[in-house]
């Protein structure tokens, strides 16, 4: 365990840090109501509304607990992967919105979309995930062959797309795909390691 772990509120949320980072920027894009600071790529990100809409915004810059690299790579990471949300622009790619640079880190802002992850190792870690009648990768094992297929024709879709753009998927996995049970809808919600194919 970290030794020195610091909490963080903001708003409706708690969340931990390896160290205390100012967040006050996001007071202009409205209230936080959700977060996800599990991630071990150096991001944390979190549910924003103002004025009735949501926004999910993506961070870079804070020192996550369960990320072991340098802020400033992960700050890097997100700035290359800017490029890579506008050229892959898709239905089922969750939809980018601005960039912002902040003093100590960068973000990107999407619209929101009301999925859930089917990878929610910090809620299910295994075997929960495949196992608990509430793990969103369980409900969607559960749900009927065509709204699976569906699904799986959506995400095929979109890396069809991604092949005609000139670009590979890297690092793509049930992590990456939020499911909407309520629309029965999906959209993929993490590219930021795609690259465009050497030819």
């Amino acid at each position: 365990m970290q030794s020195n772990i610091h909490t963080v509120e903001l708003d409706h949320v708690t969340f931990t840090l390896k160290e205390d980072h100012s967040f006050s920027w996001l007071q202009e894009l409205g209230e936080v109501f959700a977060v996800f600071p599990e991630q071990d790529s150096g991001n944390i990100s979190f549910g924003i509304v103002k004025n009735g809409k949501k926004t999910f915004v993506k961070y870079a810059g804070a020192k996550t607990v369960h990320y072991a690299g340098r802020p400033e790579e992960a700050i890097k990471r997100l700035k290359t992967s800017l490029s890579i949300y506008e050229h892959l622009s898709h239905e089922h790619l969750i939809h980018f919105l601005e960039a912002i640079e902040v003093e100590k880190g960068y973000a990107l802002l999407f619209e929101w979309f009301a999925g859930e992850c089917l990878h929610s190792h910090w809620d299910y870690p295994p075997p929960l995930k495949q196992s608990h009648p509430d793990s969103p990768y369980y409900r969607f094992r559960q749900l009927s062959i065509k709204k699976r297929v569906k699904a799986l024709s959506d995400l095929f879709s979109f890396h069809v797309h991604v092949e005609e753009k000139g670009y590979v998927a890297i690092d793509f996995y049930d992590g990456s795909i939020l499911y909407d049970f309520n629309n029965d809808s999906v959209k993929i919600c993490d590219i930021d390691l795609y690259r465009q194919k050497h030819m």
